[in-house]
């Protein structure tokens, strides 16, 4: 039975912190020190202007509206003043305060605070625009090192393909009518035990100056119609003996010389 209740205890423990409740108390309080300052303000401005520009109900609007904004004005600042009304009962007279303030000058306060709020928003489109240039500006630069560095690649590839002058004269290319009328499989079979077609094309590689290789250059090299080179091919690559690549719309072929 401890072990069951240390269970629950446990599991409670564990479980996510619920949202907080709203303290309508507090917020009620602040609601009522803003419209009591906004009338008190406003009419203080209203005794405040020309008589012959007074108008009362104005006035009061206008100090409600800039009360109101003290929270956002407080924001914008980087106030904490609403955080600490609850541990210190001061800050709410202070709050108070602020409210008189705004509501006695009610169209000026109004005016600044709209001015710094498209301002802040301003700086900080200016900021976002600023880090997607940078951004943008980087992966230009990315990308153009990715094309030089395939273009070089590109380079050295068509450096090391083969020619005709790499391969070796004294191969003689069997008749296309021989390897069509016989399978590899037949070929294996009428000549010596050691005839191996997959180390005719390895050995291409061994043979060759450079590690890649064209289908038509191992084709001659080795004496086998691109036929019979490209079922083999199709098996050394996946043995893992044989990697294909794509170069300018072109299949390539490579080797790790090591694992020959």
């Amino acid at each position: 039975m401890p072990d069951s209740l240390s269970n629950i205890t446990n599991n409670t423990q564990n479980l996510p912190a619920s949202t907080p409740a709203i303290d309508w108390y507090y917020i009620t309080t602040l609601l009522v020190i803003m419209i009591l300052t906004g009338l008190l303000g406003g009419y203080a401005n209203f005794l405040n202007s020309p008589k012959e520009e007074r108008s009362l109900m104005r006035s009061l609007m206008m100090g409600i509206v800039a009360t109101i904004a003290i929270p956002l004005f407080l924001k914008v600042v980087d106030s904490n003043i609403l955080n600490q009304t609850k541990a210190d009962v001061i800050n709410y007279f202070v709050y108070a305060g602020c409210c008189i303030l705004a509501a006695f000058y009610s169209a000026r306060f109004l005016e600044g605070l709209s001015s710094r709020v498209l301002q802040n928003l301003q700086d900080k489109v200016d900021r976002t625009n600023e880090v997607v240039q940078e951004n943008t500006s980087k992966l230009e630069e990315n990308t153009d090192k990715l094309n030089q560095t395939a273009e070089k690649t590109d380079m050295i590839m068509d450096n090391q393909l083969p020619t005709t002058t790499d391969i070796p004269d004294q191969i003689s290319e069997l008749a296309n009518e021989e390897l069509n009328s016989r399978s590899i499989e037949n070929l294996e079979n009428n000549n010596t035990r050691s005839f191996n077609p997959q180390q005719m094309v390895l050995d291409v590689f061994l043979r060759s100056k450079t590690m890649f290789q064209t289908l038509d250059s191992i084709s001659k090299s080795s004496g086998l119609t691109p036929t019979a080179v490209v079922q083999l091919l199709i098996e050394l690559e996946q043995a893992g003996k044989i990697r294909k690549i794509e170069h300018r719309g072109q299949d390539i072929y490579t080797v790790d010389r090591s694992n020959l």
